[in-house]
């Protein structure tokens, strides 16, 4: 299935791909966006954290503690990613469920402590992301690894991403702003014909993608 982009309406244009997965509502993407930086912020250490079970300063729902017990950026992204990917679940509102085959997703590169690409697969075998200025995609789900956002190669297949660079965490549904895209109609959505080499799956470094560091407000809607 060639991937197709949402045409319901515009609104998820200047929409973060962790916006998306983690909310999907426009009106709320700032707040979501700057939580989602803070909580970045306490992971890389760029300020001292108490040693409490307070929430952390900027967070409604992570500890202090719960950033102590998570590994550094130089740490392994097999293990940075299951606890990042929990931190989130926590802050952002999500039950981890076993079994659900509703699945966040995120893509870490090294010295990553947040998802660079972040996206979402249903139980329906469909595979669904964002980027900044472009729709929302949706494709047959191969693995977890070939998010639309990511674009098609020379000869047209889907981009797949490394299989040691994604993870995912199991939950008991989506954020209802993200499901309301998925359940609409198949008439809202079309093939999408456009040029498709525009994802960042070559991107590297603490600067790609969705994870950051520093000035939320400039990351508001338009980083990945």
């Amino acid at each position: 299935m060639p991937r197709e982009k949402f045409i319901g309406n515009d609104s998820h244009h200047d929409m973060a791909c962790h916006v998306f997965a983690l909310s999907g509502d426009p009106e709320t993407a700032v707040e979501i966006n700057t939580r989602y930086a803070r909580l970045g912020d306490l992971l890389y250490g760029v300020e001292d954290v108490p040693v409490d079970d307070n929430v952390a300063n900027g967070l409604t729902a992570v500890t202090n503690n719960d950033i102590w017990k998570c590994p550094g950026p130089d740490q392994p992204a097999a293990q940075v990613a299951p606890s990042s990917l929990i931190l989130l679940c926590r802050e952002f509102g999500f039950t981890p469920q076993e079994g659900s085959g509703i699945r966040l997703w995120g893509r870490f590169l090294p010295g990553q402590v947040l998802p660079q690409h972040m996206y979402v697969t249903t139980p329906n075998g469909m595979i669904w992301d964002t980027m900044p200025e472009m729709p929302i995609y949706r494709r047959i789900d191969k693995d977890g690894r070939n998010p639309g956002a990511e674009g098609d190669g020379p000869d047209g297949q889907d981009i797949m991403l490394a299989p040691d660079e994604v993870f995912s965490i199991e939950v008991t549904a989506l954020a209802p702003k993200t499901l309301e895209v998925i359940e609409t109609p198949n008439g809202q959505w079309e093939k999408d014909v456009e040029d498709a080499d525009a994802g960042q799956s070559g991107l590297n470094g603490l600067g790609a993608g969705s994870d950051f560091i520093g000035d939320e407000d400039e990351n508001a809607l338009g980083d990945s």
